[in-house]
């Protein structure tokens, strides 16, 4: 059970979901959602990757809060979407990973973001390749914006639901 739990099913990890990213609708994407939850796992074993993974992924947060559901690398060409429950996952990785590696500070790191043409009301996504922005913020504001973003409500003051199933993947 160690053998499988401390060493096998974390170097299938990193080695399958996070260098290969080979997801069986992968495709070599990067995606925002799968690959936060992954890197959790790497926290104890590989707490510098963890933290690397985390500062790569806020830096796919458009200046409005939302973020890419995925991208290709290296080039960053992805998809923005509608799809909500992308956004609650930086915020909720940053504190898990500050809660087991005990590292505060990277909350206080600078990260940028990015910048592209916003979804129109009726549009669920759009692929293209958005630019880094000007506007630079720290990994805890990143994880506020994203928190704000998901706060919207309807015409009755009640919570939206969103999205969470993209025609993407």
């Amino acid at each position: 059970m160690d053998l499988l739990l401390n060493r096998w099913l974390l170097y299938q990890t990193l080695a399958c979901r996070i260098w290969a990213r080979s997801l069986l609708s992968g495709r070599g994407r990067v995606r925002f959602r799968d690959q936060l939850q992954d890197v959790m796992a790497l926290a104890v074993a590989e707490p510098e990757l963890a933290r690397q993974h985390v500062l790569r992924a806020a830096a796919r947060q458009f200046e409005e809060g939302d973020v890419q559901h995925w991208w290709h690398p290296p080039s960053g060409r992805g998809v923005r979407t509608c799809i909500s429950d992308d956004l609650l996952w930086l915020p909720y990785v940053v504190a898990r990973y500050v809660e087991v590696v005990g590292d505060g500070a990277v909350l206080d790191e600078v990260v940028p973001f990015l910048e592209g043409p916003k979804l129109e009301v009726a549009q669920r996504e759009s692929y293209f390749e958005p630019r880094a922005s000007d506007e630079r913020s720290t990994l805890f504001e990143h994880c506020a914006r994203a928190l704000d973003h998901s706060l919207a409500v309807g015409a009755h003051g009640l919570p939206l639901i969103g999205t969470g199933i993209g025609t993407t993947g």
